[in-house]
């Protein structure tokens, strides 16, 4: 019988937070702003003698990430010296957290398929991020702007067994510290990078050797790159070959795995405890403090969403999965008080503008609050639903309130029962063989012969009659 094979995952994520100065310096963040080199000090440019001090921000924004991942922060941590050589890695250096990292075990639980597994984290670190190397024709440049950028690596432990735990892993690790407010954690940004390492092995025996692979550069790419990777390493072995501890590149275009370097090529590192910063103590009672500070996490809100606003479980994970659209939600809530109908706009008609113009919720036209009145004019039978799109399209680009251009656009609902009446009797007189129709159907059929009259009614009235009075108008008449 053929052994089956199994495929073990580990990522490696590395977060840039999102603090106003460098992790070492008063030097700003804002790295990509101006113009390349001038967000530099002799600090963060590893001259000799400038020391470097811990921002305390930094440390903050770094047991926030912990906390949320279910960490153990430790009271006491200490930094190394990762040694390399890189032309944008200004000290030849990498001050990191090698034998004793500020943040300890952890996990998240994801859901695949409908089950939930626990992921575990091995630790968080703190570190620094190089520069940024700019490759030309004939040469390359360096920008030093972002050297010394504060990151938080987070390593997880090899639980994942398929690409879909690690996207999901990926997706909540993502949206969890979105919620904190401590990174843009945005890939296309760059603030959130992701490394994956791969083996394969038979069931029940032990792991195979692993693989690393960089350059991912979104979610999709993680999935992709794994999948590829797993099935290479499985064909490898089955055709008699052996897989290489090797650290490999992940090619967008060719959907495809290159070696960038082999085993006998791994650079020594040479940790070291870092000489020039101190211990980083972090008592109990900071760390109380810190998390008293937490807001509300994306699990406790899917779950107050649930039960406070009663929707359904879809309605609340698409919602909560980005804290700036919970948010959004909730003060068009507050203006409508009506949380089934201000979901439903939202997980249509503002997700697809959001989609088509590729923006986030941020920038979207219409003020919660105007949304919020739009759905009350509804709820109030001052406008049809039919009505209210073509409102919703006239906001987008009208910064007029909702009720305003209502009243000068004359878009208010007919709701006088003479006018209604009159409407009705004009359209019953124009459609004798409507009538006819309805009378002569049998109970299947007199609903489809009764929207085409009420179509007619509305087509009349410009869309304004209020479609429950016209409805019950013509039933009895008919």
């Amino acid at each position: 019988m053929n052994k089956k094979w199994e495929s073990v995952i580990g990522l490696e994520v590395h977060l840039q937070l999102k603090t106003n100065t460098k992790v070492w310096c008063n030097c700003s963040t804002d790295y990509d702003s101006d113009e390349p080199n001038t967000h530099t000090c002799p600090i963060c440019l590893g001259h000799p003698g400038a020391l470097p001090k811990l921002n305390k921000k930094v440390l903050e924004y770094a047991i926030k990430a912990g906390l949320a991942l279910n960490c153990k922060i430790n009271n006491e941590s200490t930094f190394d010296r990762k040694n390399y050589f890189y032309p944008d890695t200004p000290k030849n250096y990498q001050i990191t957290q090698f034998d004793n990292s500020y943040a300890g075990k952890g996990y998240l639980n994801v859901k695949v398929n409908g089950k939930e597994k626990q992921i575990g984290i091995t630790k968080i670190q703190i570190e620094e991020d190089a520069g940024k190397s700019i490759h030309g024709a004939n040469e390359s440049y360096i920008n030093f702007n972002r050297a010394s950028m504060p990151l938080v690596e987070i390593i997880s432990e090899p639980d994942m067994r398929s690409s879909e735990e690690a996207y999901e892993y990926l997706t909540l690790l993502r949206n969890t510290l979105k919620y904190t407010g401590i990174s843009d954690v945005s890939m296309e940004l760059g603030s959130l990078r992701c490394d994956a390492n791969i083996s394969v092995h038979h069931e029940g025996e032990p792991f195979g050797t692993r693989v690393e692979v960089k350059n991912l550069n979104s979610f999709k790419a993680v999935a992709r790159a794994i999948d590829y990777e797993i099935n290479r390493q499985i064909n490898v072995i089955e055709d008699g070959g052996s897989i290489d501890q090797e650290t490999r590149t992940w090619d967008d275009e060719t959907q495809i795995t290159k070696v960038m370097r082999s085993k006998e090529e791994a650079m020594d590192y040479r940790y070291f405890p870092e000489p020039d910063l101190l211990k980083v103590i972090v008592t109990d009672e900071k760390i109380e403090k810190i998390r008293e500070t937490m807001p509300e996490d994306i699990v406790a809100k899917i779950n107050r969403f649930i039960a406070d606003y009663k929707l359904p479980q879809y309605d609340a994970d698409i919602l909560c999965l980005d804290i700036e659209l919970a948010n959004y939600f909730e003060e068009v809530v507050h203006e409508s008080n009506n949380p089934k109908a201000s979901s439903n706009w939202i997980l249509t008609e503002v997700l697809k503008y959001l989609k088509d113009n590729h923006i986030e919720i941020n920038n979207f036209p219409i003020l919660a609050k105007d949304l919020g009145k739009i759905i009350e004019l509804i709820d109030k039978n001052v406008i049809s639903s039919k009505i209210a799109k073509k409102l919703f399209e006239i906001k987008l680009g009208d910064e007029r309130d909702p009720e305003t251009i209502v009243k000068e656009e004359k878009m208010a609902q007919v709701a006088d029962e003479e006018a209604i009446e009159s409407l009705v009797d004009e359209v019953l007189n124009n459609n004798p063989k409507l009538i006819e129709d309805y009378h002569n159907a049998d109970e299947g059929r007199k609903p489809r012969v009764l929207k085409g009259l009420m179509g007619q009614c509305m087509k009349l009235s410009k869309g304004k009659a209020n479609p429950k009075m016209v409805t019950e108008l013509l039933l009895k008449k008919l």
